[in-house]
């Protein structure tokens, strides 16, 4: 596997919850997991999955996180006195909300009980076994051939394949003692290295999407990459909302010669907002481009 890695931007997570105020010194680094009772698999849906990654995403201070369809991973920089508390709160919340919702298809399931969670070494080591840990758990169950397949888990996130990353990079990455540039790059060949990726290839290059004009998308593609990248509930375009819409007209109208009406058809919407859009001086941000020209060059993330 190459050791080179094309340059791109990596961003910290914008909605980070109030205890990501402390330095990482000041709170432990915590291994918290969560298992469904009974064989239940309540995170089956893509609905049950938004839900509960976002509220984990603004409840802690994610390290490493994937969601599997009987069970959660997590390490977070977590005040132990506070963490069961608050990761039992989240997993509680979301036991409800899917209840009441026939779109999750998860009513009626309870979660074991929590195990204590285990302390993890501010050694660059064992934080990144433990990361390596967290996302080889889809290959490892053979639910994928490669961790960049799993779309909730944080080796997304490392790799700048989302747009709003969970993970704070620049404050958590540099537990790993590894240049920022190539930092995400370097995770993905040490996960890889593991016996359970059954095809591990190094991440494809971007940069032919992110210098130039490329006009050979399809808008069947730019709408599946769009929740993808977001992570958003909504998969079809009928049903996408202000952000997913705006970063889809975007897209379009920089890696598709596809004029204006043909965009609004696509979402359902009026093409006089998606010119408007178009000719709007608020074009793609640096991780927007990056995330989107990461997952139309490499397919295992629109897997």
């Amino acid at each position: 596997m190459r050791k080179s890695a094309p340059s791109g931007t990596m961003q910290a997570n914008r909605h980070a919850p109030s205890m990501t105020d402390h330095s990482p010194a000041e709170v432990e680094l915590l291994h918290l997991v969560a298992r469904a009772a009974q064989r239940a698999r309540p995170l089956r849906t893509r609905a049950a999955c938004a839900d509960l990654w976002r509220h984990l995403g603004a409840s802690f201070d994610l390290i490493a996180c994937v969601l599997m369809p009987d069970h959660v991973h997590l390490l977070a920089g977590v005040d132990r006195s506070n963490a069961l508390r608050i990761f039992a709160r989240v997993l509680s919340s979301f036991r409800v909300r899917a209840a009441l919702s026939r779109e999750y298809d998860c009513a009626g399931f309870a979660w074991e009980p929590l195990p204590r969670p285990q302390e993890v070494q501010r050694d660059p080591r064992h934080v990144a076994r433990t990361i390596r840990y967290i996302h080889l758990n889809p290959c490892r169950d053979r639910l994928c051939d490669d961790p960049l397949e799993w779309e909730w888990s944080t080796h997304r996130d490392w790799v700048g394949a989302v747009v709003r990353p969970c993970v704070d990079l620049p404050r958590w990455g540099c537990l790993l003692r590894r240049p920022p540039a190539t930092r995400g790059y370097w995770l993905h060949e040490y996960v890889c290295s593991d016996d359970s990726v059954r095809r591990p290839r190094s991440i494809a290059d971007p940069r032919p999407w992110l210098h130039g004009r490329r006009v050979d998308a399809s808008l069947a593609a730019l709408s599946s990459v769009v929740p993808l990248v977001l992570r958003s509930k909504a998969a079809v375009p009928a049903e996408f909302d202000l952000a997913a819409r705006r970063l889809f007209v975007l897209a379009a109208g920089r890696w598709t010669s596809y004029r204006a009406v043909e965009i609004a058809r696509w979402i359902g919407r009026d093409p006089t907002g998606v010119r408007r859009l178009l000719k709007a001086p608020r074009p793609l941000d640096p991780q927007e481009l990056q995330a989107m020209a990461l997952t139309l060059s490499d397919p295992r993330l629109r897997g």
